[in-house]
């Protein structure tokens, strides 16, 4: 696991793997690790980010003689590798079970993304996502079961079935429902979507609404959990594939209704930054870059309840102080409606049962996580002390 108390060495090892992940992605030589990081932290950080397998391509050389991480990280790639043959089959039988049943549909993200980058299996994807009609939901448990599929989550927003080995699909029947202005922008998407001539009975997005709902799908994450590396690159590769083909004043004003300009101005600038053109990185300024970054590094590809507590850190301890310290405990403890509903559905119906949620909440805390207490707690001082 990360060390919370050398961030340094955390913004080292983030640095490095931009930049091995920087020479895949444009076919160059890597560079030799700083001789104050060792690989297995970066085979770590890759790990958690969601891009070992690309990774692997660029440290494969430098790895070799190091034969138990080889073995370890070359498995991983391998199995990601079949998994990204098992997904392509599952998502084409999944799509011709929703057009042979009537049931109007909409793929999203990764699948799409992946296609964009020189290999495939560089845009690794956990699970395959699908946006559907809420009226047509009571279809999709027996499609589902009918293809050999277990509903393991059902949590009103969506619904996630599993196939062993590896295969993951998920139906949303609604986007971005806990913030107002997301959500009703986005009752709309259907209006926005065009026919899918590839994929007969599927809907798809103009690549103008795709990047938005990108932009929008990496801010949900980087205000919650905090979003990672690979969402980063996305965006510099999707750009590279679409800027001089895109409609730029659309995008600016869908994006400026969202509330998104200036968040997504600042991802652009530091996905160019990242993965952009070696020389142009030098003229390319990000406000608070540092800080930006260690957030991004801190996290996982979907976020990490590490990354998320590092946020609430920043914005509580505006100056030092057990007041700030004891704020952001009550905060923990008496968590928002809005942020418990997901483990708690039926907040969404009955707001009342608020306070039980949080003596339920703390109990399950004190009898079964006293680590992660701990690990929080110890994150909440070497915070203090970085400062």
């Amino acid at each position: 696991m990360i060390n919370y108390q050398n961030f340094k060495e955390l913004d080292a090892a983030g640095t490095y793997l931009v930049r091995l992940l920087f020479s895949v992605l444009h076919d160059i030589p890597a560079p030799a690790l700083p001789s104050d990081l060792n690989w297995d932290y970066i085979f770590y950080l890759a790990k958690i980010h969601c891009v070992e397998v690309m990774a692997f391509y660029g440290a494969e050389k430098y790895i070799k003689e190091n034969a138990d991480l080889y073995s370890t990280w070359k498995r991983c790639r391998d199995a990601n590798l079949a998994q990204n043959v098992l997904q392509i089959e599952a998502r084409a039988e999944t799509f011709h079970s929703l057009y042979k049943s009537g049931i109007r549909f909409l793929p999203l993200k990764g699948f799409e993304l992946k296609q964009l980058y020189n290999r495939p299996e560089f845009r690794q994807m956990s699970d395959i996502d699908i946006l559907i009609d809420p009226e047509n939901a009571a279809l999709i448990q027996p499609l589902m079961n009918s293809l050999g599929y277990k509903c393991v989550k059902n949590i009103g927003a969506y619904e996630e079935y599993v196939k062993p080995p590896c295969i993951t699909v998920e139906f949303h029947k609604l986007l971005f429902s806990t913030d107002k202005l997301k959500f009703e922008y986005y009752k709309k998407l259907w209006e926005k979507a065009i026919p899918d001539e590839e994929n007969p009975g599927a809907l798809k997005l103009s690549p103008e609404d795709f990047y938005i709902f990108q932009m929008v799908h990496l801010w949900k994450h980087f205000i919650g959990l905090g979003s990672g590396v690979r969402s980063i690159m996305d965006i510099y590769v999707y750009m590279k594939k679409f800027q001089d083909s895109m409609d730029w004043n659309y995008i600016r004003q869908e994006l400026k209704k969202l509330e998104l300009d200036d968040f997504s101005g600042k991802m652009e600038s530091l996905s160019q930054y990242w993965f952009g053109n070696p020389d142009a990185q030098k003229n390319i300024t990000v406000d608070g870059i540092s800080e930006l970054q260690r957030n991004i590094f801190f996290s996982g590809v979907y976020g990490s309840r590490e990354s998320k507590k590092l946020k609430e850190m920043d914005s509580l301890q505006t100056q030092n102080g057990a007041r700030q310290k004891i704020k952001y405990i009550r905060k923990r403890i008496f968590a928002g409606r809005r942020e418990l509903e997901y483990s708690y559905p039926i907040l969404k119906r009955i707001p009342v049962l608020l306070p039980f949620c949080w003596i339920h909440r703390l109990g399950i805390a004190v009898r079964n996580k006293k680590s992660i207490v701990k690990q929080e707690l110890q994150l909440l001082l070497s915070k203090s002390k970085d400062r």
